[in-house]
C-alpha cells in the first residue's frame, strides 16, 4: 500500500467513480432500476486511483447482508476477488434478470483484504416484471410488453392495462408512449391520445385504436413508461394487417387433348371486417412433404397446379385469434 495514501470513510467516493450502462453516476444517486429479462452494465472507474497495483487492492461486489435478490446472474460472479492490476482503469459488471420476479436487492463493492476499509455506499436495486404486475389486453387477448398483437385492417380495437391483485404498480403513475409511431399511411388513429399522465387505478386504463379506414399493412409499437422510476418497458409489436378472415376452398378439372386431365387448387381469402378479398395473405401450402408460404394476390386468391396427382393442402393462420382456417 503507498506510504502518503490510507484508506478511510470517503475511500470509495474519491476514488471510484461508478456509471451504469456507461452513464456517470454519482453515488448518491447510484440505483439500479431493471425489468425482467434485462441486463445491464455496473462499472467502477479508479483510472487516478492510488489503489491501482496494491497487493491488497482486489475488488469484489457482493449482496448487502440481508438485501439478496432472485433470479440475477452477475458476470464475474458476486464475491469474485478482481485485481486491481498496473495498467487498468475500470472494472464492468454485467447484470441479467432472466425473467426474475418482481422485488428489490441490494449490492455494495468491497475491498476485503484492507481490513480498515468499508464497503462501499449501498447500490439500492429493484426489478420490475411486468406480466407478474400487470395485466394486458388486445380486444378479450392476453398480450404482453415484449411480444406481440395482431390488429386488422378495418376494424376498431381495444387496449387495456390493468394492475394484477396485490401489484406493486397500483395507484402508480404511468405513460403509455409509442415505441415505433405508425407512419402516416397506415391510417391508425388511438384514443385518447398518448403520453398523457396516468395513475394506474385498479380498474385499469382502457385506449381505443381505430384502423377503420386503414388500408395499408405495417408494423407499429407501444410502450409504457412508469414516471417515478423512468423504467420503460419491452416494446409491445402490433402488426396490421388482414389478420381475421375467412377461406373458400375448391378445386377445378382441366383436360387437354389427347387425354391430359390436370387440377387447380384454389384458396381465396375474404375479410372477416371489410367483408372483402383479403390481399396478401399468407398461405400455408403443404404439397406431399414439401412446405411453402404464398402469399393471395389483389382479388385475395392462391393457386397452385397440380399435374402430378400429389397431395395438396392449403390454410390460413389467423393471427388475430391464433385459429387456422
Amino acid at each position: 500500500m503507498s506510504t502518503n495514501a490510507m484508506p478511510h470513510s470517503n475511500t470509495w467516493l474519491q476514488e471510484f467513480a461508478p456509471y451504469v450502462n456507461g452513464q456517470r453516476v454519482k453515488w448518491p444517486d447510484l440505483t439500479l432500476n431493471l425489468l425482467d429479462n434485462d441486463e445491464c452494465t455496473l462499472t467502477l472507474d479508479y483510472e487516478y486511483s492510488w489503489l491501482i497495483g496494491d497487493p491488497d487492492a482486489f475488488i469484489t461486489m457482493r449482496y448487502q447482508s440481508g438485501q439478496e435478490g432472485h433470479g440475477l446472474v452477475f458476470d464475474p460472479p458476486l464475491g469474485q476477488l478482481i485485481e486491481m492490476a498496473e495498467g487498468s482503469t475500470s472494472l464492468t459488471w454485467t447484470i441479467k434478470t432472466d425473467g426474475a420476479p418482481s422485488g428489490a436487492f441490494g449490492l455494495e463493492f468491497a475491498l476485503p483484504l484492507i481490513g480498515d476499509l468499508p464497503p462501499s455506499p449501498p447500490v439500492p436495486g429493484t426489478i420490475l416484471n411486468m406480466a407478474q404486475e400487470l395485466e394486458i389486453k388486445f380486444d378479450e387477448f392476453d398480450v404482453a410488453f415484449g411480444g406481440g398483437a395482431f390488429p386488422c385492417l378495418g376494424a376498431k380495437h381495444t387496449f387495456t392495462v390493468r394492475p394484477k391483485p396485490s401489484s406493486k404498480l397500483l395507484d402508480k403513475a404511468f405513460k403509455l408512449t409509442w415505441g415505433a409511431e405508425p407512419g402516416a399511411d397506415l391510417g391508425v388513429k388511438i384514443a385518447p391520445a398518448l403520453g398523457a399522465e396516468e395513475l394506474l387505478t385498479q380498474e385499469g386504463k382502457t385506449w381505443e385504436l381505430d384502423c377503420l379506414n386503414s388500408t395499408q399493412s405495417g408494423g407499429f409499437s407501444l410502450q409504457l413508461t412508469l414516471v417515478e422510476s423512468g423504467v420503460t418497458s419491452s416494446p409491445l409489436t402490433l402488426l396490421l394487417a388482414h389478420n381475421l378472415v375467412t377461406v373458400q376452398r375448391w378445386t377445378e378439372e382441366h383436360w387437354q387433348y389427347p387425354a391430359l386431365t390436370w387440377y387447380t387448387h384454389h384458396i381465396r381469402a375474404t375479410s372477416v371486417f371489410l367483408n372483402k378479398p383479403a390481399a396478401g395473405v399468407v398461405v400455408t401450402v403443404i404439397r406431399d412433404d414439401y412446405i411453402s408460404y404464398p402469399r393471395t394476390n389483389g382479388a385475395g386468391l392462391f393457386v397452385m397446379d397440380n399435374r402430378n396427382n400429389a397431395n395438396i393442402s392449403m390454410s390460413v393462420l389467423n393471427h388475430y385469434n391464433g385459429i387456422v382456417v
